[in-house]
């Protein structure tokens, strides 16, 4: 065994490695996860779900307006996306749109606008594939691994290593 062999194997190994702790997520056990956020925080956490280490200011006018102005939309969007075939090709869709999606909502709206379901429905599980092959054939996933843990630290979602977000 030459020692290309033994760096090829070594890697995949390592892609395994790091698949397997993904899939069981928090629960891999490592030293560098953080813990679960603790609820007294949460004064510390500004609306992009980074964590500063003293409380934040109160809010600005312009803030205040910002927030007031999401909160209405996120009202109107849900029922737009309920009653899409009302609104799929409407001027209205049009205009919230440049207004702006409510950051909470875009997943969906993108779903929706994009028409994920009927694409998912053509080519059944294409998608859990084409996720799988992607997963098994990146040369890159330890970089990735290594990237994920130095990014965004102080991010809510990022708190637990190989957690869902």
């Amino acid at each position: 065994m030459n020692v290309v062999e033994d760096v090829e194997r070594w890697r995949a190994w390592e892609r395994e490695n790091i698949i397997r702790k993904y899939e069981k997520g928090h629960r891999a056990g490592l030293p560098e996860d953080k813990g679960p956020v603790l609820v007294g925080i949460y004064g510390n956490i500004d609306y992009l779900g980074i964590m500063h280490e003293t409380e934040l200011p109160p809010l600005t006018a312009r803030e205040a307006k910002r927030i007031r102005r999401e909160t209405r939309r996120n009202s109107k969007w849900p029922e737009m996306l309920g009653k899409w075939e009302t609104y799929k090709n409407s001027e209205k869709l049009i205009d919230r749109t440049y207004k702006g999606i409510p950051r909470n909502i875009r997943g969906r709206a993108w779903s929706v606008l994009l028409n994920i379901q009927e694409i998912k429905s053509k080519n059944p599980g294409k998608y859990k594939l084409m996720k799988e092959k992607g997963k098994r054939s990146s040369e890159h996933i330890h970089q990735i691994d290594r990237d994920v843990s130095r990014t965004l630290q102080n991010h809510v979602f990022f708190r637990r290593r190989y957690g869902a977000k």
